[in-house]
């Protein structure tokens, strides 16, 4: 060894000052690029740490569509879009309620108009001005009756828009809705782009893949999809942003199309907004944190009212206490028990005692009855009840269909398998349809079922007017049971002519009682997900989310790195 070194010295000697320092710094770099390329190869996020680079994962097989006007299509739309566009108010978790954006808001005192005044100096990520136009561009697009998303088109139904200044334009009420202001968080289109679109066409347009927003993060190249289902949207921060900037350069989402190709990939993500039990190799890896949450959501069982059977609300009543709700959900995972519409009341104060007795005694009152002997047994092979004609009690539930194998499909399959044994214990068969996203979203249009097993979000206003007001029973509507009550409908528009929070409480409490002695739909559970970070970005908050994209809204007080120092 002794002997190298003094090798080492006398060729070193006869180097000149440059090659002395190269013969330096050269092992060195070779070096440390050798251990950075193998901290990357077995773990690229670490590598990715000092780039202020964040790569979210998304599982979704639904095609993402980068447009503010249809992230209720799915949560990879919504997450993306919520980065890329702005709205005229924004979400504000951390206060519960809505703040300023591209514009000031300013409400009348008799509640019925929305007045709004755009700010200065505000662009698109082309640099092309912001202007009052693009805002009554996009509300034009909202209210045409081609517009496809018909959830949003029914929350401006109604509503007169207009301009009364160089900057300020007005939405008026017919009456007032203390849950309208809610609707403004809707990102804004660019007129200088899309003016020339139809609305039936703006779906499918390619301004989709790259789309010009005026919001945080601006899209750096055309959305991209792999031959594995793959699809990356890779966002960059918009230095031209009117507001505080994020510390945080670039922002990737990788879309994966089932839970197994995404495992194949946890390596170069950070976070998983929405993780399930079914991904043990991101759950039992001990590189993600776990932090559990809820949104305002919940699935249930919507009773055609109108159906040839279920017309008789003994009938839904039986339907519902024949249910154990409890035992279908300890079947379940992460699932909370609902027993009302109404998310912003106490669940508890509302549960349904289930009662076989009180179940077959509903029947048998409808006219439902068992086949029997003289001694009062059921005949062999008459487990199900029949009508006076002789007809069995049978109705059909339609559920989505999910890719075999996955977390949707167990859990529709394991809840309609358990519905179908508790309604059979009391004489009353149910068949099973599983129809495809098409099939399905056209059953929900025509009201085709008897039954429905269908997830609703109340979002950020918990307004029930969409899913239970009679206006709503129409083809485009969200009336899943086509429940009709004069009673519920005098509830659900006092509640949003109030401002008051007691009076729209006690009110809340009325309609619940309402709903829950007519049972046009039996509410079943609500989840509570799983969010994984692997902490490398920091001050990421999931509190008060009404939507998983709600987290984004602080992202300027997020950091990676020597950022957060």
């Amino acid at each position: 060894m002794k002997k190298f070194l003094q090798i080492f010295l006398r060729v070193l000697k006869a180097f000149t000052l440059e090659e002395k320092v190269l013969s330096v710094i050269l092992p060195l770099a070779i070096v440390f690029f050798g251990i950075r390329s193998y901290v990357f190869l077995v773990n690229p996020v670490a590598v990715m740490a000092d780039s202020g680079v964040y790569t979210e994962g998304v599982v979704s097989s639904i095609p993402v569509v980068i447009n503010p006007l249809y992230v209720d299509f799915s949560q990879a739309n919504r997450d993306v879009s919520s980065l890329v566009f702005s709205g005229l108010l924004k979400y504000e978790p951390k206060l519960e309620g809505f703040v300023d954006d591209l514009a000031s808001l300013t409400i009348s005192e008799d509640k019925k108009d929305y007045i709004f005044t755009i700010k200065d100096n505000l662009k698109w990520h082309d640099g092309v001005p912001f202007s009052i136009e693009d805002v009554l561009f996009t509300y034009g697009l909202i209210q045409s009756d081609a517009f496809q998303n018909s959830l949003l088109k029914a929350n401006f139904q109604g509503v007169k828009i207009e301009q009364i200044g160089e900057k300020v334009l007005k939405f008026s009420l017919a009456r007032p809705n203390s849950f309208f202001i809610t609707n403004f968080n809707v990102g804004i289109l660019p007129k200088h782009l899309l003016g020339d679109t139809a609305v039936e066409d703006l779906l499918n347009s390619k301004y989709n893949l790259q789309p010009v927003g005026t919001g945080p993060y601006k899209v750096i190249s055309p959305l991209q999809a792999s031959s594995d289902g793959v699809q990356k949207v890779v966002l960059e921060r918009f230095d031209g942003y009117y507001s505080t900037k994020s510390k945080i350069n670039e922002v990737r989402f990788n879309v994966y199309p089932d839970e197994n190709t995404l495992l194949k990939e946890k390596g170069s993500i950070d976070v998983l907004a929405r993780a399930t039990n079914s991904l043990l190799g991101l759950l039992n890896d001990q590189r993600f944190r776990t932090v559990s949450y809820v949104l305002p959501q919940y699935n249930a069982v919507f009773l055609n009212t109108q159906s040839a059977v279920l017309k008789n609300v003994k009938v839904r009543i039986a339907l519902l206490k024949a249910l154990d709700k409890d035992a279908l959900v300890s079947k379940l995972d992460n699932k909370l028990r609902v027993d009302t519409p109404l998310m912003g009341l106490n669940q508890q104060e509302w549960i349904n005692t289930p009662s076989v007795k009180d179940a077959n005694g509903a029947l048998y009152d409808a006219g439902y009855l068992f086949k029997k002997d003289d001694k009062g047994q059921i005949l062999p092979g008459e487990e199900y009840r029949k009508d006076k004609a002789g007809n069995i009690l049978e109705l059909t539930l339609v559920a989505k269909a999910y890719e075999e194998g996955t977390s949707q499909d167990k859990e529709v399959k394991d809840t309609v398998n358990s519905l179908i044994e508790y309604w059979a214990k009391v004489g009353v068969k149910v068949n099973a349809t599983y129809l495809d996203e098409a099939d399905y979203l056209s059953a929900i249009k025509g009201k085709q079922y008897d039954m429905i097993l269908a997830g609703q979000s109340m979002g950020y206003n918990l307004d029930t007017f969409p899913f239970w007001h009679s206006s709503q029973v129409k083809e485009d509507g969200l009336n899943l049971s086509n429940y009709r009550s004069f009673a519920a409908d005098q509830e659900i528009e006092k509640i949003r002519d109030t401002f008051d929070k007691d009076e729209k409480d006690t009110r809340q409490k009325a309609l619940a009682d309402i709903i829950s002695k007519e049972v046009p739909a039996i509410f079943l559970y609500r989840s509570s997900y799983l969010f994984l970070t692997d902490n490398k970005v920091k001050n990421i908050g999931i509190d008060a989310l009404s939507f998983e994209n709600d987290r984004f809204t602080d992202i300027a007080d997020w950091c990676i790195g020597n950022e957060c120092k």
